[in-house]
Order: C-alpha cells, then sequence, then structure tokens
C-alpha cells in the first residue's frame, strides 16, 4: 500500500450524531485531511466499496449497523483498512470492540489532539493482522 501523505489521506467518519460529525470533520479538515462523513453503517459500506479510503473512524453503537458489524465486515473485505473505534459507552463495550481488533480505540468524550494522534499512529502503522 505503500506510505500515505497524511494531506491525501482519506478519512471515512461514522456517527449517527451529526454534531460530532461536524466537529470531527472540521477539525481533521483543518489537519489538511480528506475527509467524507456518513450517519449510518449502511452508508459507510457502501462508501467503502465505492472509494478509495485510508482510515475509517467509526463508532461503536448506532442504528441498522453496529460499529462492531462495520467493523467485522470491513476487516473481512479490506483488511489492511486502518481503522479507529469510538464510543461513548465504556469499558463493557470497549472490551467487544477489543475482540474485534480496531487498530485504535478512543473513548468519548476525547480530546481532538488524542484524535490527530490516533490518525498519525494509524497511517504510520506497518498493516499486521495480528
Amino acid at each position: 500500500m505503500g506510505e500515505i501523505s497524511e494531506t491525501s489521506a482519506k478519512i471515512l467518519i461514522v456517527d449517527n450524531d451529526e454534531k460530532i460529525l461536524s466537529i470531527l470533520q472540521e477539525y481533521l479538515e483543518l489537519c489538511h485531511y480528506q475527509v467524507t462523513t456518513v450517519p449510518s453503517g449502511l452508508d459507510a459500506l457502501m462508501l467503502l466499496r465505492s472509494g478509495d479510503y485510508n482510515i475509517l473512524l467509526t463508532d461503536i453503537v448506532m442504528p441498522d449497523i453496529s460499529g462492531l458489524g462495520l467493523i467485522e465486515i470491513t476487516r473481512k473485505e479490506f483488511p489492511d483498512l486502518p481503522i479507529i473505534a469510538m464510543t461513548g459507552y465504556g469499558r463493557q463495550v470497549r472490551s467487544l470492540t477489543s475482540e474485534r481488533s480496531p487498530d485504535y480505540y478512543l473513548e468519548k468524550p476525547f480530546d481532538l489532539t488524542e484524535l490527530s494522534k490516533a490518525v498519525h499512529s494509524v497511517l504510520h502503522k506497518e498493516t499486521s493482522n495480528s
């Protein structure tokens, strides 16, 4: 896949909370990333299958397809795509999430600098399927 330039990295953000989508999009665009946002896992799957993204940033608790389901499907269809999972539902959901092997985990509320660190980390990480 090769190393991705930070300014050319395309990030797909999935969250059913429009306010969170707006804040994350605005911040990541200020960091010079190309950002697409969608409010559901179904919308995300359609875009992943038709687009070329470098990172999937997904909430865990959502209607239609949960973030857990989205991570599982994404891992099967796009095994090399880095995934950052985020949730505001604490340790129990986090333990379920870790079984799906996201590359990075953010617990809401998180500082935007932590998001930036997560994005940088997954962009520069050697992909492994351990």
